[in-house]
């Protein structure tokens, strides 16, 4: 006889639900999405800033900046799965911006477990004696309602520039 009721109640339940008898409106999909806590728009942002220089050998030329060198940011999550580099490529003034995807956000003490690395640098602007396993931190510089601005500052490569 319980399981009779308990039979009998689902399929009333399941009549109410399919004829709208509990509202003429069905949920779109953003809304079970939000109910679900779950969004299309971003809670959070991390941007991770820098420029790539070449310091020359030649006293009264300053740094040179580096464009169109590549960039990449690498974070330890501390899963067994190897992360992978994020990379981004300098504008005119050497400078970069990398836009962290969300799944990293929340590793805790990011600027202990990310660091930046130049991958490519041009012809024209390779610096000599300049080393392939240059990792610069990153340093947080600011924090406001859910981003969050990080710096690897000015990555210097040592050396002469055929560009100077």
């Amino acid at each position: 006889m319980g399981s009779f009721f308990i039979i009998r109640c689902f399929l009333l339940l399941s009549f109410f639900l399919f004829t709208g008898a509990f509202g003429n409106n069905l949920w779109t999909r953003t809304e079970m999405v939000e109910m679900a806590g779950y969004g299309e728009q971003k809670l959070s942002s991390v941007v991770i800033t820098g420029s790539l220089l070449c310091d020359t050998s030649r006293p009264h030329l300053h740094s040179i900046p580096i464009p169109g060198a590549t960039v990449a940011i690498k974070c330890h999550t501390g899963s067994k799965r190897r992360s992978k580099w994020i990379k981004a490529v300098t504008d005119e003034l050497g400078e970069f911006e990398i836009d962290l995807p969300s799944q990293l956000h929340a590793i805790p003490h990011l600027e202990n477990t990310c660091f930046i690395k130049p991958v490519y640098v041009p012809r024209p602007y390779r610096c000599y004696n300049t080393s392939t396993n240059i990792h610069k931190p990153i340093k947080l510089v600011s924090s406001t309602n859910g981003f969050r601005v990080y710096t690897s500052g000015k990555i210097r490569l040592q050396g002469h520039s055929s560009r100077s």
